[in-house]
C-alpha cells in the first residue's frame, strides 16, 4: 500500500497549530512521506458482533513547511524534515523491524445491524501514539541552523494520533456512489478528536 498524493508518496498538506515551548503561537504546513511499503494485517474473530483487529504499518518522516511564529513567517528552508521516520511501539519488532508507526483500528461487526469502529473497507478511526525524532534540514537563507529549535520544540515521545481512514477504492470496482473514476473516495470523513 502506498500514499498518493498529486503523484507523490505523502499525505495532502496539513496546518499544524501548538504553542512553542507552550507559550509561543506557531503555525506549519505539515506532510507526512512515506519512505517505504505500508504493512496491513487485519484480523477477525468470529461471534456476534465479529471483532475486527487491524494493525496498519507505516514509515513516515515529517516535513515542516510555511512556519509562522506569533504571526511573523520563519524562513525555515525547502528541506526541513525529521532525521528518520516517526516511530511507535512495535508489539512484533523481530518481525517488522525498522523505524515506523503503528496505527491501530478496532472495529465490531454485528451479524445484523450497523457496523461500528474501524472496518477495512468502510475506514474509521486509527489510533497511535508516536515519537518525533529530531529534525534536520531546517534553516533560513541567511545560514541559521534551526534545526536544535525544532528538535526541542517539537520533538520527543507521546504524541497521539488519531487519523480517519475513509472508503476504500478498488479499481476494479469503482462504485460511483463511494468511488470517483480517478479511485478517490466521495465522501471524506471528518477528522475527531
Amino acid at each position: 500500500m502506498e500514499f498518493s498524493y498529486e503523484g507523490r508518496r505523502q499525505t495532502p498538506p496539513a496546518r499544524a497549530t501548538f504553542l512553542t515551548y507552550g507559550f509561543v503561537p506557531t503555525t506549519a504546513t505539515v506532510v507526512l512521506e512515506q519512505t517505504e511499503v505500508m504493512r496491513l494485517e487485519s484480523d477477525f474473530y468470529l461471534g456476534d458482533p465479529v471483532k475486527l483487529d487491524t494493525a496498519i504499518r507505516a514509515s513516515l518522516v515529517l516535513r515542516l513547511s510555511d512556519v509562522k511564529v506569533n504571526g511573523t513567517p520563519l524562513d525555515v528552508g525547502s528541506d526541513c524534515r525529521t532525521e528518520t521516520p516517526l516511530t511507535s511501539h512495535e508489539p512484533e519488532p523481530d518481525r517488522f523491524p525498522g523505524p515506523h508507526i503503528v496505527l491501530d483500528g478496532f472495529g465490531l461487526a454485528p451479524w445484523e445491524g450497523q457496523p461500528e469502529g474501524y472496518q477495512l473497507t468502510t475506514g474509521g478511526p486509527l489510533t497511535s501514539e508516536v515519537t518525533i525524532p529530531a529534525f534536520t534540514g531546517c534553516g533560513t537563507s541567511d545560514g541559521e541552523d534551526l534545526n536544535r529549535l525544532f528538535t526541542a520544540a517539537i520533538s520527543g515521545p507521546g504524541n497521539y494520533v488519531k487519523q480517519m481512514q475513509g472508503q476504500t477504492c478498488l479499481v476494479q470496482d469503482l462504485n460511483p456512489d463511494h468511488c470517483a473514476p480517478d479511485g478517490q473516495p466521495v465522501v471524506i470523513p471528518k477528522p475527531e478528536r
